[in-house]
């Protein structure tokens, strides 16, 4: 049995719900597909979301675990910075409820679902496409492609999969901390030109993982049990890997079919969070296909809107890790050192500080710090 849309959407992660949901609000028949017969299971995130996204995109209060509004940065040789804020900043979220409830906020707006059904193709001339699942045919008018890093689609649509990706590898540990303070550590031993990082979200229990890239369980065994010191509850069973895309697709927009969120590499090329450029990118997406369905415009302007809105922010996150890559330890202890000892640079620094986009700071960091660093060498 064939069914006609507006707009299929695949994929009923965070970001493929929202746009499911958005493009329902505004009047459009849509369909969201997914290949998992449960959506909220299994997901592999750290689940920090920035207080702006919550309240730009009115986000599910009842999926947060826990508030920041601190962060300690701890050097290669044990040197401390911290960052406090008097209001919450940012959230770690059940990434499991918070997929889920996005995904039932979609379903009640009216959006038909189809669970269980992995699409296999999608055909047709511009402006009208069938898709094909293992269960169903569907007809459509546009189609969002919301995979995230499962790209097998990207081909059959003529358009390519992001150009490299990152790992993060992750586990979950009773560990006693602050139930508001984020720990990033820095440091060649465990998170060669990265970092590591330690999240509370439940009481008593922390996230703590790295993110590389290449996928390895050795540095993160490294970073729990010799750079923090955590031995017990420890099993590398219970490591949790996931590929993160690491810098946007070539091209996101073919006739009336585009990629959105991970699928697109919309995603911080700093710490690899997806989900607010993700919805940042459907509520472009939203608008441009809302204008092509009802007014004739094309998708084209939804490539151009949204790069102009994070290219300079995912240039910066790149060009970053090629300097963190090629900085020993040494240098990076040197940093922390001159910031513990100028006060007055912090205060010209904290101004520029926001959870979401960080080329601002970056940028500053890097005119600073260029001459001590050696940047050029």
């Amino acid at each position: 049995m064939k069914r006609r849309y507006d707009v299929v959407v695949i994929g009923a992660g965070p970001v493929g719900s929202f746009t499911a949901y958005q493009l329902a609000e505004r009047g459009l028949k849509v369909c969201l597909i997914d290949k998992k017969e449960r959506i909220g299971e299994d997901s592999i995130c750290a689940g920090v979301i920035g207080r702006e996204a919550f309240e730009r995109y009115d986000l599910p209060a009842d999926t947060v675990l826990s508030s920041i509004n601190s962060v300690s940065f701890f050097s290669p040789f044990g040197q401390r910075l911290e960052y406090e804020q008097k209001n919450f900043f940012a959230y770690v979220v059940d990434r499991d409820l918070f997929d889920r409830k996005l995904f039932l906020r979609a379903k009640k707006r009216g959006v038909e679902i189809f669970l269980g059904q992995r699409v296999s193709d999608i055909s047709g001339a511009p402006y009208f496409y069938t898709v094909k699942s293992n269960r169903q045919t569907h007809n459509t008018k546009a189609v969002v492609v919301a995979t995230g890093i499962d790209c097998r689609l990207h081909e059959k649509v003529g358009l390519k999969p992001p150009p490299q990706y990152l790992y993060g590898s992750q586990i979950e540990i009773a560990v006693p901390h602050s139930p508001t303070k984020l720990e990033i550590h820095i440091g060649r031993d465990f998170a060669p030109g990265s970092f590591g990082w330690l999240i509370p979200f439940r009481k008593g229990h922390a996230k703590i993982g790295v993110l590389l890239p290449q996928t390895s369980k050795k540095w993160l065994k490294k970073f729990v049990q010799q750079r923090l010191g955590i031995n017990h509850g420890f099993d590398e069973k219970n490591i949790r890997i996931k590929a993160i895309a690491y810098g946007p697709v070539d091209k996101s927009v073919n006739g009336n079919i585009l990629l959105v969120g991970e699928a697109a590499g919309q995603v911080k090329t700093t710490t690899g969070g997806g989900i607010f450029y993700g919805l940042l990118c459907s509520e472009i997406a939203v608008d441009n296909l809302v204008r092509t369905l009802k007014d004739g415009y094309g998708l084209s302007e939804y490539d151009i809107t949204w790069r102009s809105a994070l290219a300079s922010e995912l240039d910066i996150g790149r060009n970053l890790r090629l300097i963190a890559a090629k900085l020993d330890d040494q240098k990076v202890e040197n940093l922390f050192s001159f910031v513990k000892q100028n006060r007055f640079w912090v205060e010209l620094l904290v101004p520029r500080i926001d959870f979401d986009y960080h080329s601002n700071v970056i940028f500053f960091c890097m005119k600073s710090f260029g001459q001590l660093l050696r940047l050029g060498d």
